[in-house]
């Protein structure tokens, strides 16, 4: 890892790409998960989506620009690989993708229309070197969208056994990896300040809140926020004890037996363009 000033500039990935997790977000699509962005996307513009993971929201980016370009990248190899075939089974030949450094992007500068972020700037910890290097290879006039996790606002209800502690537990987890559990909240100053102008932030919920998505939450928590890829990290960080993790997967199943379970993760929301 680098070191800037007192920050590492390589972030710490909290969630990584174990299968339980990459399961849960493949269901995330362009319309859900950026529909606050597609408003300002236009056809020919060249689009840079970073963070990409398995493409799924890429592929509803580069829908919106065809036939411009759609560049998706990623820190890990196999996400690029899974990104590529979902654009290739959607015939999307607009779409490429490659493996890169957010905070040292291989572009030149001014080169992009549109750049997009989700679940991006949470997990690095020097957000003004990130959005300086997105400035750098955006064109005046271009827009920045990004969304990203309200840890604090984020429920579970009714908070059965020890519940809260887990969401409790992620957040700190986050920010012993040097990321920012609250970036949501935190987009438009951080927009600001970085010289974007015209800046715009709203807030969204990801909802689980009938039989179906209980069901699938309830896995999320069980096999991946209580699993070895999350309690690994936490229990050498000293945050939680394995313990802990046994009671919070117990307590999730009863969750979802509850006839009112309902959960939800806030997100926050932001548009600002480059002058």
């Amino acid at each position: 890892m680098t070191e800037n000033g007192n920050e590492k500039s390589t972030p710490n990935y909290t969630m990584g790409y174990d299968e339980a997790f990459m399961e849960f977000i493949r269901a995330r699509v362009a319309a859900t998960h950026a529909g606050y962005l597609l408003p300002h996307l236009k056809p020919e513009m060249r689009m840079l989506d970073i963070g990409c993971g398995p493409g799924t929201i890429s592929v509803g980016l580069a829908e919106a620009v065809a036939p411009g370009e759609l560049v998706g990248i990623d820190m890990a190899e196999s996400q690029i690989e899974i990104a590529t075939a979902a654009a290739e089974r959607n015939g999307l030949s607009n779409a490429r993708f490659q493996v890169a450094d957010a905070l040292n992007l291989p572009f030149p500068n001014d080169h992009f229309d549109a750049v997009h972020t989700h679940a991006v700037l949470m997990h690095i910890p020097d957000t003004k070197a990130v959005i300086a290097e997105i400035m750098r290879v955006l064109k005046p006039g271009g827009v920045l969208g990004s969304r990203e996790y309200i840890a604090d606002a984020s429920f579970g209800v009714p908070d059965i056994g020890k519940g809260k502690e887990a969401w409790d537990m992620y957040r700190d987890l986050v920010a012993a990896n040097g990321g920012h559990p609250q970036m949501g909240r935190e987009l438009r100053t951080r927009f600001s300040e970085a010289g974007l102008v015209g800046v715009e932030s709203t807030g969204a919920f990801e909802s689980f809140g009938d039989e179906t998505s209980v069901a699938a939450f309830t896995g999320f928590i069980v096999n991946y926020m209580c699993g070895p890829a999350i309690a690994d990290q936490a229990i050498s960080h000293g945050i939680a004890t394995q313990k802990q993790f046994d009671e919070w997967r117990e307590d999730a199943v009863r969750w979802q037996n509850e006839p009112g379970a309902f959960a939800a993760i806030a997100w926050g929301e932001a548009i600002g363009w480059k002058p």
